[in-house]
């Protein structure tokens, strides 16, 4: 077979491999191990990674007989991949013992791997590890140009899938946090309105469809325009932080809070029975109250809109959250008409929500 034949027949292989990626990157890294051992007719075949001296396994193929694993460390001087990094490209041994740079090196000491081939990996510029063959037999023909390319397109590939790799995990990182910036009140740290109604969607669907009941809750921090003015901004700001933070620490694990807007808060009270609304809202009142912010203590109104399902509403979701909110509002504003620092709320029958 000529050269040129086993250059195409190395980039085909190649290609199949590192397009494959329904077999996942480290299975994928194994069939270029394997490919390697067959193109150089040796026995071990290693992807490492190196930091602080250390030499770790990433990736092997080896013999049953050879004790190696992936997670397997060694101090990097005693394998022949630190002078690999030191050489600043491929290193190729067909007969290490006889060889200048190895022959009296502590791993042909130890291990009398006699056979090496072997390129540093590179990521952002800074060496990663190395991509490297061996065996304990004498490489039986001179390592040729064909091998060094072949070696050289496969350390490629791994450099710019370990980029790509790297890359789309900095781009799913960034996404979860625009999603959590869209979607989290930027002060307070709680879900904002939109999140919220998002929320109250999926909710209120299933409350309906298992003819449950629940509560939707409106909360106003009273007089907070006088917070404002008479402790400035900065501290309004503290106060909104602190009662969100008792409500978030208030509630059941499956109970959700969220702010409305301004000073209003908004919580979800699945499967609540109107009995415990009181002790729920009179918790609520108490520990608000106790937020050693001001020189008073703080205090809110609430307006609760309880409803059953036990008979399913039949119209559109959104509609149904709209009257459902319209219905708290109302019971906040009686609150606040009542003097603040109180509840007020509403019982419902959903299909009855006009």
């Amino acid at each position: 077979m000529t050269e040129y034949s086993e250059s195409e027949q190395v980039i085909r292989r190649l290609y199949q491999i590192t397009n494959d990626y329904d077999e996942g990157f480290d299975n994928q890294l194994k069939s270029i191990l394997k490919m390697g051992l067959e193109r150089f007719h040796l026995d071990i075949g290693i992807l490492s990674k190196i930091k602080d001296n250390v030499y770790v396994i990433k990736q092997c193929v080896c013999p049953d007989e050879v004790p190696l694993k992936p997670g397997n460390q060694f101090e990097l001087g005693l394998t022949y991949c630190s002078v690999t990094c030191n050489s600043d490209t491929h290193l190729a041994l067909e007969e290490v013992g006889k060889s200048d740079v190895l022959g009296k090196h502590p791993a042909y000491m130890e291990f009398g791997l006699e056979s090496y081939i072997g390129i540093p990996i590179r990521f952002k510029g800074e060496i990663y590890g190395t991509l490297n063959f061996s065996s304990s037999a004498a490489y039986p023909r001179k390592f040729k140009d064909i091998d060094i390319d072949s070696l050289q397109l496969m350390a490629s590939w791994i450099e710019v899938e370990l980029i790509r790799r790297h890359q789309e995990k900095l781009l799913i990182e960034l996404n979860r946090r625009l999603e959590e910036k869209a979607s989290t009140d930027s002060l307070t740290k709680i879900p904002n309105r939109r999140s919220l109604y998002k929320h109250l969607r999926k909710e209120v669907n299933r409350v309906n469809r298992n003819h449950s009941r629940a509560a939707l809750v409106m909360i106003d921090i009273d007089h907070f325009k006088k917070i404002n003015d008479k402790y400035g901004h900065q501290t309004g700001d503290k106060a909104l932080i602190a009662v969100a933070r008792v409500l978030q620490n208030a509630l059941r694990d499956y109970d959700f809070v969220g702010r409305y807007g301004g000073e209003e808060f908004m919580l979800w009270l699945p499967e609540v029975e109107p009995g415990q609304i009181d002790n729920i809202c009179a918790r609520l009142m108490k520990d608000i109250a106790e937020i050693s912010l001001l020189k008073e203590p703080m205090t809110i109104s609430s307006g609760i809109c309880a409803f059953s399902c036990a008979t399913p509403y039949i119209g559109s979701v959104d509609h149904m959250i709209d009257r459902l909110t319209a219905k708290a509002d109302q019971q906040l504003y009686e609150a606040k008409s009542a003097g603040r620092n109180c509840y007020r709320l509403e019982l419902i029958r959903a299909h009855e929500i006009e």
